[in-house]
């Protein structure tokens, strides 16, 4: 009796010690909560009180989350749906949610690395969306995020000395100073000089720079509308005068190699579903992933494939592009995942599957976009070495005791189109055909859509998921349906293959495809080569 009294009095005093440690923290705690710190572990109660994630009122469902969810949740917007059905408006809404973002919980905690897992995943950042109207000023503070986090990279920079906010430059400026900005607008004068207007959270300016300064030039005319970049230069009549540009980039760091011996298999563009889906090279593709094609070197390299990563147009869709009913196989996107799943359930069971959406899939089209839902992609989930994450995503593979494994950026490319027809530096050095000029200019603006009009957007207030935060040890794509491997300052660029013969709209665009190729990547040696499976 006195055991058990004595227990019940420590936990007591241990909800009372939790619940005044929430308040502190600003949170306001619903009488059920109660029951979630009278169950939990003392883990879960220290990971909840020191959570910063800033939710309003914990109840059950949001304690479990915090205790259970690591990616992208706007705790807020979550916070206002809870309220929502609390007064009688679409409670199925919320309770459809929280059953959504539980489940992909439990999905990610059962991709943790483990001392006994030889293949190992991690999901660094997988973005999960709630629903809610968008207001402009969720706009307004979307880039405000965006501005302040590529802010907080360039500060530090040595370049821009003398740094100062855009509202704060006086003509006492016209020796030295240097700035941080938006570009709002770009135009080139009739003498060949570029001006921009680049705005901070203080004000506007107009920044020239001036054509004989061949190399801040050479930067200035790849600038595009809504990226953040430093200027350093002088403040004269109100203008100042770029003498350099300096773009938010990746540093150079050591590259990783694996401590163990293993290879990464990239992939992207499946299209199943569609009348040009090449089923014969996928076939073989198959075939050599399960030991019985190709030569001896080939067939250890097969058997030593850990992971096989999917950037994104996993099926056709249905309706993405005029006239491409006619050039459908599978008519219905739902037996278009069937499709995919019996296929992809012939990988070996000891190969863990990393998948993301693209453009064709059937989920939101604005980015980021949601990991697969149940409704449509439910024959996915019940893979059982499947791990479903959003576009964009970052997961870390192969750790173990020793290494901290490899940070795989996860971008299936939509933002491309944009910047070949806009940027002079990769129109005409191939366009299309050159994924690694495309990729590094993408890492030089830490950002995977820097020009609004690039992508659909969802703007989120508190956060940026299209923003590079970390920097990766490899960065994977699609969209394109060209093959490559590179690397800018150590970062391995690969841009997957495609799986699908040319498509009116593709010849419509002028696009070359080079469908049928693997990316093959041996994690120890960082040797890269591409596998033919093609006729």
């Amino acid at each position: 009796m006195n055991g058990n009294g004595n227990a019940s009095q420590g936990v007591e005093l241990r909800k009372k010690s939790s619940v005044a440690e929430l308040l502190k923290n600003k949170f306001l705690v619903s009488p059920e909560l109660l029951e979630f710190l009278e169950n939990a572990t003392q883990e879960e109660i220290n990971h909840l009180v020191t959570s910063d994630e800033g939710a309003l009122v914990l109840n059950n469902d949001s304690g479990n989350l915090m205790n259970r969810v690591e990616f992208g949740i706007n705790w807020l917007e979550l916070e206002r749906s809870r309220v929502l059905a609390e007064k009688g408006h679409k409670p199925l809404a919320y309770s459809s949610l929280i059953k959504t973002l539980g489940s992909e919980a439990i999905q990610k905690a059962g991709t943790a690395s483990s001392p006994h897992d030889s293949s190992p995943v991690r999901i660094v950042s997988s973005y999960t969306t709630l629903p809610n109207k968008r207001e402009v000023s969720d706009f307004v503070n979307y880039y405000s995020v965006r501005f302040k986090a590529i802010q907080g990279i360039l500060s530090g920079r040595p370049e821009l000395n003398g740094l100062k906010q855009i509202g704060r430059l006086r003509e006492g400026d016209s020796e030295k100073a240097s700035i941080i900005g938006m570009i709002r607008n770009k135009q080139q004068t009739k003498n060949g000089h570029i001006v921009l207007e680049m705005e901070d959270l203080s004000g506007s300016v107009d920044v020239v720079v001036n054509k004989s300064r061949r190399e801040v030039m050479s930067v200035a005319q790849d600038l595009v509308f809504d990226e953040v970049v430093g200027v350093s230069g002088s403040f004269r009549n109100g203008t100042f005068f770029a003498s350099g540009i300096v773009l938010p980039d990746v540093p150079v760091r050591e590259p990783k190699h694996s401590s163990s011996d293993g290879y990464a298999v990239f992939m992207s563009d499946l299209h199943f579903g569609s009348g040009l889906f090449l089923e014969d090279d996928f076939r073989k593709f198959l075939k050599w992933l399960n030991g019985g094609l190709g030569n001896a070197a080939q067939r250890e390299i097969a058997a030593k494939v850990k992971y096989v990563l999917i950037a994104g147009d996993v099926v056709d869709g249905v309706g993405v592009y005029q006239d491409q009913f006619d050039e459908l196989s599978v008519k219905d996107v739902r037996a278009q995942y069937q499709m995919c799943a019996d296929f992809l359930s012939e990988i070996p069971g000891n190969i863990k599957i990393v998948i993301s959406p693209g453009n064709h899939d059937a989920v939101r089209a604005a980015e980021p976009q949601s990991a697969f839902a149940g409704d449509f992609a439910e024959p996915l989930h019940k893979l059982p070495n499947l791990i479903s994450v959003s576009n964009p995503a970052m997961v870390n593979i192969d750790s173990s005791d020793g290494f901290p494994g490899f940070d795989v950026l996860l971008y299936h490319g939509y933002s491309f189109d944009y910047y070949v027809a806009n940027v002079d530096s990769i129109r005409k050095q191939g366009g299309y055909e050159r994924a690694d000029l495309i990729m590094k200019f993408l890492l030089q603006r830490r950002h995977l859509a820097p020009a609004h009009t690039s992508t659909l957007i969802l703007p989120d207030p508190s956060i940026d998921p299209l923003f590079i935060g970390l920097v990766p040890d490899i960065f994977v794509t699609g969209h394109i349906h060209r093959t490559s491997v590179s690397e800018y300052r150590n970062v391995l660029l690969i841009n997957s293959s495609c799986w699908q013969g040319k498509t009116k709209f593709q010849e419509r665009l002028g696009h070359n495809p080079q469908p049928s190729r693997v990316p093959v990547l041996n994690l120890r040696t960082r040797e890269a080569r591409i596998i033919n499976f093609g006729r």
